[in-house]
């Protein structure tokens, strides 16, 4: 593992800020009338000193010290190294200078100057640097954490229940001999609802009217296998413009309910499908013969995770000894 590996991009920045460095020091060694041996010392010395400080830094401190975790001798290395190369880049600055140091005028200060010398220096660049490093790396776990979102949505959508195809296909099978006309419509509903799955299959998520087209089939699916057993009334309403769901989700509710409600001979289980501006209101009444629990399904907690997935909002489901509610959030799509 590299903790700061360096790219093309990464050199440009580097060669644009000793460029400009470089300027701006030449710039104020001639408004200051700086002898010419200034010019030829320092600035190339800047170039020497912090290109080794970034060496130093790169592949022996944070390299081995940081990846091995030995903070305390990485604060000590660091600080050591900066003294070093700052002490030794003072004494030349004070030679080109014309006035070179002298060993009575090295006092306890000129170690604060050593360090000062070198750590303004290095501190820009290997903070543009690490600042760049962290822009690169934001972007790059943002893409690999789409990605991961994007396989665990087509997870979630492959998740259909097959027995529902194995129950359609023995529905199909009855209706052949008992009404063929009854059957090519059975079938061509059928085909519909898994053309719909197949061309949406990569799709988070699908229009208000396109789930509400694909319920009024499932409808009929259900109808033609159990007769009047199960009623479905949805609201007369213009649906809202523009508004969206996780693919499949509202048939996977509808799916719920004949799954976890089995009628009698006294009792229907209808369902309320009422359609709001912002949401879908689903309610049944519920069969006392059923022991499941409705929370219980894999289709309910796959419609939470895929809300979970793509938006802020949540399912909202209420049971009480009667009915069984579940609320869908209309989904708004971001351009």
């Amino acid at each position: 593992m590299t903790y700061l590996k360096l790219n093309s991009s990464d050199y440009r920045l580097l060669g644009f800020y000793f460029l400009l460095a470089s300027v701006w020091d030449a710039a104020q060694f001639y408004i200051l009338e700086k002898p010419i041996l200034k010019y030829t010392v320092d600035i190339p010395l800047f170039w020497i000193k912090t290109i080794l400080l970034l060496i130093v830094f790169r592949y022996l401190i944070i390299e081995l010290l940081i990846k091995n975790k030995k903070y305390y001798l990485f604060f000590i290395t660091a600080l050591g190294c900066v003294i070093i190369i700052g002490f030794g880049s003072l004494l030349l600055q004070f030679w080109s200078s014309g006035n070179p140091l002298k060993i009575s005028e090295m006092t306890t200060n000129l170690v604060f100057k050593s360090y000062y010398n070198s750590a303004v220096d290095v501190a820009i660049p290997l903070g543009l640097l690490l600042g760049k490093k962290y822009y690169e790396n934001s972007i790059q776990i943002n893409q690999i954490a789409k990605e991961q979102r994007e396989t665990e949505l087509k997870v979630l959508r492959s998740q259909f229940d097959p027995h529902f195809l194995f129950n359609s296909l023995n529905t199909l099978d009855a209706l052949i001999d008992i009404s063929p006309e009854k059957a090519k419509v059975y079938l061509s509903r059928l085909a519909y609802l898994y053309r719909y799955l197949i061309q949406t299959k990569d799709q988070e998520v699908a229009s208000l009217e396109e789930e509400m087209k694909l319920a009024e089939n499932y409808f009929f699916l259900i109808k033609t296998r159990f007769g009047h057993s199960y009623e479905f009334n949805v609201s007369e309403v213009d649906l809202p413009k523009n508004k969206y769901l996780p693919t499949g989700a509202l048939q996977t509710v509808i799916e719920n309910v004949v799954k976890h409600n089995k009628p009698t001979n006294d009792l229907i289980i209808t369902t309320q499908i009422t359609i709001s501006k912002n949401d879908i209101l689903v309610k049944n009444n519920t069969s006392k013969s059923s022991e499941t629990d409705h929370y219980s399904g894999n289709g309910l907690q796959n419609i939470k995770k895929r809300y979970l997935l793509l938006s802020d909002k949540e399912v909202a489901i209420k049971e009480d000894d009667t009915h069984f509610t579940i609320l869908l959030p209309l989904l708004n799509l971001e351009h």
